[in-house]
């Protein structure tokens, strides 16, 4: 084996602070994307390119044991999904969450930072939405984002953070919503601009209070 190789195997087999391996996590990652979705283990290996069947399962196995993720058995296939009922495992799809921001190197985080240096408050989810969260951004793109505040908050400074985007390059737009509002859009029925954050997005900070929105509306018919 390599020098390269040996070096991959030691990062996926090092456990990550949450208690699993960088290789476990990313089958976690499937489900942070579309958490309201069932996965069999083809799908999961399907998603990650893990070739071994016996990999995927015992992950699988430790996630559901944890109470992570929930196993449903139809004839002889495992259905898993996340558990949303607890919020105990939010943390570890923050961890998820984490891992892939500081992933996208593309993104314009000095622009995030001028903003963020703004806001006075830690209180508050900074979601990238639009083309940057799809990996689909063009030069002449837009920043879009969504910040979500709770109730208590007053949404001006955050509105007068957000005017300082309006002279970067790329030009950042966003929008500022209670977390009540947030919530009220996951569960509407209509399609929103909350569901389209729901399905893509990067989020910047404040991942904790994301899933605690997000988990609550699922209990209460969110279904992407």
């Amino acid at each position: 084996m390599d020098t390269k190789k040996q070096l991959s195997k030691k990062v996926d087999n090092n456990p990550h602070k949450s208690g699993f391996t960088k290789k476990q996590l990313d089958i976690l990652r499937i489900f942070a994307k579309e958490p309201w979705r069932q996965f069999t283990i083809t799908d999961v290996k399907q998603n990650t390119k893990i070739k071994s069947h016996h990999y995927a399962y015992e992950a699988l196995k430790a996630f559901t044991e944890k109470g992570i993720l929930k196993e449903d058995i139809k004839g002889k296939t495992g259905i898993y999904s996340v558990n949303y009922e607890s919020d105990n495992n939010i943390e570890y799809f923050s961890f998820v969450e984490h891992s892939i921001k500081e992933e996208r190197k593309d993104i314009p985080s000095s622009n995030l930072k001028q903003i963020q240096d703004k806001i006075k408050s830690p209180f508050y989810s900074m979601i990238i939405g639009g083309s940057y969260a799809e990996k689909k951004q063009k030069p002449t793109s837009d920043l879009d984002i969504a910040i979500i505040i709770p109730a208590s908050e007053s949404k001006k400074s955050y509105e007068i953070a957000l005017k300082e985007g309006e002279l970067m390059i790329p030009e950042v737009h966003g929008f500022v919503f209670t977390q009540e509002e947030f919530y009220l859009m996951l569960i509407n029925k209509e399609y929103n601009y909350g569901k389209e954050i729901a399905r893509k997005h990067v989020i910047i900070c404040g991942a904790e209070s994301y899933y605690k929105i997000l988990f609550e509306a699922m209990r209460n018919g969110f279904k992407g």
